[in-house]
Formats: structure tokens, sequence, C-alpha cells
């Protein structure tokens, strides 16, 4: 993580005719820090449905089987921030997060789950891909020795990694 840094002026007086002004001298513009644009990201886990998949239920209690035979994709979803920052953020994210994260996963399979239903609850399942949810925030470091911080936002990456999702409600 890279540090704030703050700015440096310097202050001199100088005399203007019989009155004291005060001048404020503006950074050097070699100030010799190094210029950069980066990117921290953070990701958690998330599930994302591909479309055109139902969602099963079953029960009050006893098993759900579900088979299905279809094709589908799920892409990514910006949730707050720039579409424009999708393929940087991506890249940066499979590299510091999960190397199987994708803008887009496509299926096309024969996928048969079963799961036993608690007593009087009623159980869900539906397809997903495995993806995470990807907070990002862009940085410039500037020559003046200090950060800007340009963009932020979270966007929903699918993976290549697919399944049957479970749960249970009582209605």
């Amino acid at each position: 993580m890279r540090m704030l840094r703050t700015r440096t002026f310097v202050v001199a007086a100088a005399l203007a005719g019989s009155a004291l002004v005060p001048v404020v001298a503006a950074p050097a513009a070699h100030a010799g820090c190094p210029t950069d644009t980066y990117y921290s990201v953070s990701g958690k886990t998330t599930r994302l449905p591909f479309r055109g998949v139902p969602t099963f239920k079953d029960g009050r209690g006893g098993t759900i089987t579900v088979s299905r035979n279809y094709s589908g994709s799920v892409s990514y979803r910006v949730e707050v921030g720039a579409e424009s920052e999708v393929g940087a953020i991506l890249a940066k994210a499979k590299i510091s997060i999960k190397a199987s994260l994708e803008r887009t996963n496509s299926t096309s399979t024969t996928h048969t789950y079963s799961h036993k239903i608690s007593k009087g609850r009623f159980g869900h399942v539906r397809y997903v891909s495995w993806g995470k949810r990807v907070t990002w925030t862009k940085y410039r470091d500037n020559a003046t020795c200090t950060t800007t911080k340009l963009a932020s936002g979270v966007i929903s990456f699918p993976s290549v990694e697919e399944g049957w999702y479970y749960w249970e409600t009582r209605s």
C-alpha cells in the first residue's frame, strides 16, 4: 500500500516598495518523485447466475435433484465505477486475486445435482459461475510527491469455475 504524501511549500517574504508581501513558491517541476498510475484491488467470492437458467425449488423436506442440458453465459457487471476501466481492472485482478476470472463465461453442459432438503424446508438450486466482486481504486503518484485518487468502483467478474448453488428457506 502506498502512503499518501503531503505538499510542501516554501514561504518567502519579498519587499515590494515599503510593504512586506508573502510569496508562495510552487514546487519545482522536477521535484524528484517518480510519477506512476496504478490500481489497488481487493475481492470477495460472489455467485453470478447464468442467463436463461431458472432457479429450481422443491420441498418441504425430501431431496431435490436437478439435471439441466443447456447453453448459457454470464458476463461481468459494473456495479459502481467506469465501464472504461474494466480491462485494466480485470488484468490486475487476474494477477493479484484469481487467475481464472473472465469478462464472460459461456457454458454448454449437462450437469446433474442432488441435495437432501431439511425437514419442513424448501430447497433451491441455481447454476452459477463462482466469481469475484472486485473493489478497485485507481491512483496517480505525482511529480510533486503527492498521490491523487483518480477513480474507484466495484465490478463483479465471473470465473471459469461453475456449478450448482444450493440454499434453503422456510417458504
